[in-house]
């Protein structure tokens, strides 16, 4: 195994792991009662300036969250299983999602939410761009 799959494979690791817990943070506040309060008075917020708003759609901020959450703690399990072709698939949900959420924090003026989300993204695409290029030189390595 070389450094490049490794690095990726680690960073693919902590970014299931982050969204993991945002995910489960999101669904149920047995776990992280006092984080899930939190985000729900964020999502109070969220709720109103949700990309769906555009299309005709208003969520409820319990219903928006949970959706996102779902979603998350979904992407993030399918992360866990060994490198498949699925990953590629959820590191592109998680562009989407880290998409609309650039959106959202622009909409309001939530900067430094916006630049933490834009590294995230960024990461994303990384897993997505050089992820599969990593796994072919690796499995060529082993022929």
């Amino acid at each position: 195994m070389d450094f490049l799959s490794v690095a990726l494979y680690v960073l693919s690791w902590i970014m299931t792991l982050i969204f993991l817990r945002a995910g489960l943070v999101k669904v149920t506040s047995r776990l992280f009662s006092k984080d899930h309060k939190e985000t729900r008075q964020e999502f109070a917020q969220y709720a109103n300036v949700c990309p769906t708003v555009l299309f005709g759609i208003t969520l409820s901020p319990d219903g928006y969250m949970f959706l996102v959450g779902v979603i998350e703690t979904l992407a993030s399990i399918l992360l866990l299983v060994p490198y498949t072709d699925l990953h590629t698939w959820m590191y592109l949900v998680f562009c989407v999602m880290l998409a609309l959420s650039i959106y959202t924090h622009d909409v309001l003026e939530q900067y430094f939410k916006m630049v933490y989300d834009i590294c995230l993204f960024l990461t994303f695409i990384v897993l997505y761009k050089v992820g599969p290029i990593a796994l072919t030189n690796q499995e060529n390595d082993l022929e």
